[in-house]
């Protein structure tokens, strides 16, 4: 009888003691979770209307909410009278473990939340970065897929994409699809602006409302350097400088208009 008295005695002032600190710590829970969905919900809706991309929107929204929750998960830890600096000396040593571990790829990370808040280059953009050409296909957290003019896929980690200068040709931008060229300095100027009007007129996309560019940019004793261009949409300007090239030799043969490699091989 003793014994049950002097549990029911130990039992009673356990929850005097700590009955009013896990009632708190359940309200507490209980209003957090609730405001914290609230709030979450509110993120989104404040992202959507500041149209951040897609694939960044639930990453965020995400982040926020964790965030909140370790704040409740402390707040009910202080409550119940546990010593939160142990907490966070132990968070932050995972934290900075983790980011040791994962160096290169956080700043791949990096630079992928970057790119998408930013945009320096959408899906369908033709850019040229660390060497590579080609077609954005895909854009994801960490690279950036890049489909060349060959059809080879080549994924690029995007902390190389940020640290490089980027260039850039947009699906629906203006642009000169130009070709340099080296020619007899004898080359009559009427004659090489009329053989390459006829030839712009062929490339595929050219935008009618420009005219073609012909410029001189050098000469020396036999040559000069010129540069061909015409204007043409961003999703034309691959096509464009494939036909230029090879429609503008055809017409230097038909015209007699020397290249200045195909002179010097007959002087030889």
């Amino acid at each position: 009888m003793d014994q049950t008295f002097s549990f029911v005695e130990q039992a009673i002032q356990f929850f005097w003691a700590y009955g009013p600190r896990v009632i708190l710590s359940l309200a507490i829970i209980w209003g957090g979770l609730w405001l914290i969905g609230k709030l979450t919900h509110g993120f989104d809706i404040f992202l959507k209307g500041r149209k951040v991309d897609e694939s960044l929107r639930p990453f965020f929204t995400s982040l926020a909410d964790t965030a909140m929750k370790i704040v409740l998960v402390l707040m009910v830890a202080s409550t119940m009278g546990f010593e939160i600096t142990s907490f966070i000396a132990i968070f932050s040593a995972i934290a900075f473990s983790i980011g040791l571990a994962l160096q290169g790829s956080l700043g791949n990370f990096a630079s992928g939340i970057l790119i998408l808040l930013f945009r320096p280059y959408k899906v369908g953009d033709l850019i040229s970065v660390h060497g590579f050409t080609g077609r954005v296909s895909e854009i994801h957290i960490f690279n950036t897929a890049l489909i060349t003019s060959s059809g080879k896929k080549v994924i690029i980690p995007n902390g190389k994409i940020t640290e490089a200068p980027i260039e850039t040709i947009a699906e629906k931008a203006e642009v000169i699809a130009e070709v340099s060229l080296l020619l007899n300095n004898k080359t009559s100027m009427e004659l090489l602006r009329s053989t390459v009007n006829a030839v712009i007129v062929s490339v595929p996309g050219n935008l009618d409302h420009k005219k073609a560019e012909v410029h001189v940019h050098g000469i020396s004793r036999e040559d000069m350097t010129v540069s061909v261009g015409c204007w043409v949409l961003g999703q034309d300007y691959e096509r464009a400088m494939e036909h230029l090239y090879e429609a503008l030799k055809d017409a230097f043969e038909q015209v007699g208009i020397e290249l200045a490699k195909e002179r010097r091989k007959e002087n030889k």
